[in-house]
């Protein structure tokens, strides 16, 4: 079996391979005028990976683990919030904190840690109140009160059995991060495929990222292009994020997702595109 990746939006991913799936992030419901997919569309998570406690990186995730009872890997934080607010059995939770690896049925996982934007919450509140936008201030009030919003942002580097590994640095690449910290990353880790959010105006941040990891395949989604539109910013141009890529690793294949698009991990080929809604909600 060709293991393969597919990209559902947002931030969730799956990772198909002769073990079973693992999703990153799982991500289904209405949300900001999109709706791409459905529950039944992640009935078959055996694990889920939680990058951090954002709420359109985790409201799906304790109905997901529920429904199908798979195992949520994440840290002490994001499980201790599942157990105590959303009644996940112990059983159901591993916790990985950055810095920990360990062994799954069919997979090797490091987490590691890397750095957020700045997104400074009671500000994101007191702006959407003064400007009484009522989606903004729906947003920051329920992610402080529905999810474990500050949980340490952590990224997954995983080992298949066949050595086929695999690097989810999600939203990283941006600003925050220094050359020090990406260099040491890419040291660290041998990374066949490399995930990675584009967003804003990080092409350079992309550029570093790649060029540090050196990956043989670059799989670039974007997790925010309709949080974005409700707050009212843009991004550069997708090609542009990919040409950077392109020239950081020339040799390796660059690939830019869209929702329903799935990829063999192995050589970046675009295989099919599942259907998604008709017209978003």
């Amino acid at each position: 079996m060709t293991t393969t990746i597919e990209y559902f939006g947002w931030s969730a991913i799956a990772l198909d391979t002769p073990a079973g799936k693992l999703y990153f992030d799982p991500f289904y419901r209405p949300y900001c005028g999109a709706h791409w997919f459905d529950q039944e569309d992640f009935s078959d998570a055996r694990f889920i990976c939680v990058t951090h406690g954002h709420e359109e990186h985790f409201l799906d995730v304790p109905v997901l683990a529920k429904a199908t009872g798979a195992t949520v890997i994440a840290p002490a934080s994001v499980t201790r919030f599942l157990h105590r607010r959303r009644g996940i059995e112990p059983q159901h939770l591993s916790v990985l904190n950055p810095g920990d690896s360990a062994k799954f049925p069919g997979f090797e996982i490091a987490a590691f840690d890397w750095k957020h934007r700045d997104i400074n919450l009671v500000k994101a509140l007191s702006k959407a109140v003064l400007h009484g936008n009522a989606t903004q201030l729906s947003w920051a009030w329920s992610s402080a009160t529905n999810a474990p919003f500050y949980a340490p942002y952590t990224g997954y580097h995983l080992t298949l059995p066949d050595g086929l590994t695999v690097l989810n640095y999600n939203e990283g690449f941006n600003s925050k991060m220094t050359d020090a910290e990406i260099a040491a990353l890419g040291k660290k880790f041998k990374t066949d495929v490399l995930l990675a959010g584009m967003q804003l105006d990080f092409t350079d941040d992309i550029a570093r990222g790649v060029a540090a990891i050196d990956p043989k395949v670059v799989i670039l989604f974007p997790p925010h292009d309709k949080f974005h539109e409700m707050m009212e910013v843009t991004s550069r141009p997708w090609a542009e994020f990919e040409a950077a890529a392109r020239k950081a690793a020339p040799n390796a294949t660059v690939i830019c997702v869209e929702p329903g698009d799935r990829v063999n991990a192995t050589t970046g080929e675009k295989l099919t595109s599942r259907a998604i809604r008709a017209q978003a909600a």
